[in-house]
This record gives structure tokens, sequence and C-alpha cells, in this order.
């Protein structure tokens, strides 16, 4: 049976210069080996796009996007979806009304800028554009980011959007984002889906992550690991830590033999 890799992008394989050379080397090698990859990340079906297929990156067999939200095979066709409530999003603008932040909202493929008060230079999203608030609010959203840079701000507002979202979404923080999704949805419930509805029979599962937001999703895992420089929290949570994802696939495959 194949082992499953399920692995976060941002700051964990997808850093600001790109994806690194060792890790690329790693993840043609388990692929080759017949294992599984997953990409689980918070970001959009078109920023996953950018960062991975447009860079010449294997097609993995399955991603889950907007923490969940979305659930595609490798090449980016969506098998499952999850949409937001109406109306959240003119709650959360009016929230967040003044705040230095950048606030984005995405449909099924892109992101969308709906109000920008500091740069938006972010690898997390490489790529948005101008919102149509009006379409936007007769658009099915799957995810809502905010991007906070000011961990001041970060502290102001993050409670105050998880009261807002309280039995209408779940909030979950990745570095300074705060990804807000549908009920019910996170990296986790993505993977527990992903094994048991689509990928079946397998063996064991490896998740690697170096942020809050992938606790769901290690909680899930056989062989939990996190980055070496993940939050204390995160490091908490999993069996090990490794300094790269090369590093973990070149312990994994050495395993196998």
């Amino acid at each position: 049976m194949s082992t499953v890799l399920a692995t976060d992008l941002d700051g964990t394989v997808v850093v600001e210069d790109g994806i690194h050379p060792a890790d690329r080397e790693a993840i043609g090698s388990w692929l080759a080996a017949g294992n599984t990859l997953v990409l689980a990340t918070g970001k959009s079906v078109d920023a996953v796009r950018l960062v991975w297929h447009e860079v010449g990156m294997p097609d993995p067999d399955y991603v889950i996007a907007f923490t969940g939200s979305v659930i595609t095979d490798g090449s980016l066709h969506p098998l499952a979806v999850t949409a937001h409530q109406p109306g959240l999003l003119d709650d959360i603008v009016s929230l967040v009304d003044g705040e230095p932040l950048v606030l984005y909202a995405s449909d099924i493929e892109h992101d969308y800028v709906v109000a920008a008060r500091v740069s938006q230079h972010s690898s997390i999203v490489p790529r948005s554009y101008p919102a149509d608030l009006d379409r936007l609010r007769h658009t099915d959203l799957f995810g809502i980011p905010l991007y906070i840079p000011d961990p001041t701000v970060m502290d102001r507002v993050e409670p105050a959007l998880r009261k807002l979202c309280a039995g209408r979404a779940e909030v979950h923080r990745n570095q300074n984002f705060l990804d807000v999704v549908p009920p019910g949805v996170s990296k986790g419930a993505g993977l527990r889906r992903l094994l048991t509805d689509l990928i079946g029979d397998h063996g064991d599962v490896y998740t690697l992550g170096d942020s809050w937001n992938d606790l769901s999703m290690h909680e899930v895992a056989d062989h939990p690991v996190a980055l070496a420089h993940s939050p204390a929290q995160v490091r908490a949570h999993c069996e090990a830590t490794v300094d790269s994802a090369a590093q973990l696939i070149a312990q994994i495959l050495k395993e196998q033999k």
C-alpha cells in the first residue's frame, strides 16, 4: 500500500525564493517510488497553480486547498467543495474597516483584494485581482484571508474575528494570515475525508507542516512532523522535527528499502 505524505506549502516547501532544489528533487523521488503526495494549504487553487504547477513541479496526487474548503485532483480539478454562507464577507468588511491589513476574498479559482491598507507583498497570496464586491456577494466563496503583518493589529483583530465567525465559519491562523473558511473546514477534516472517501487503502500517513493551521492535519497522521522553525505549540504536537521536506522524504525512503 502507498505511503501518504500530506505537506503544507508556505514556509514548509514554498518559501520566499521559491522551492529549494533539494526539496524539488526529493518530491520527484517520492512520487517515483510509488508513494502518494497531498498538498495541504491555505492557498487558493490559482495560487497553488502559480507556485507549483507553473514552476514545473510534478503533479501531486491530490490538493487540499483553502485550508480544506476545496479538494482537487493533481491537475486541480475540484473533487469536493464547501462554500461560505452568504453575508459573511460584508460583516467582515465592516469589522475590519480602517484596520491596517489586506482583506481578500476567494472564489473557486482566484483571490480578490477587497481592501488593502498595507503592502500586499506575500508569497502566500502570490497573485490577486481587484474585487467587485457586489459580484462577490453573489458568488460562492471558499476563503476569506486577512493579511495582518503587525502583531499588535493581529492581537486586536483575531479575537474580534473569531467572535464574529462563531458558528458561521472557522478561523485558522497561518503565520501572519487569518484564513476564514466555512464551518467544519480544516486541513485535518480535508485530509480525513480524502483518506476515507478518495484514497481508500493506504499505508502510513505522514504530515509535514510549520504553523498552527497544520495542527488538525497532524492529528490525523500516523507520523506528524514539524519544521524545526515551527512555533513551540506545533512542535509539541509532532513526533519529530526536520529542517526540510527533503530531509523527511530521505528518511522515509531509506526505511522503505
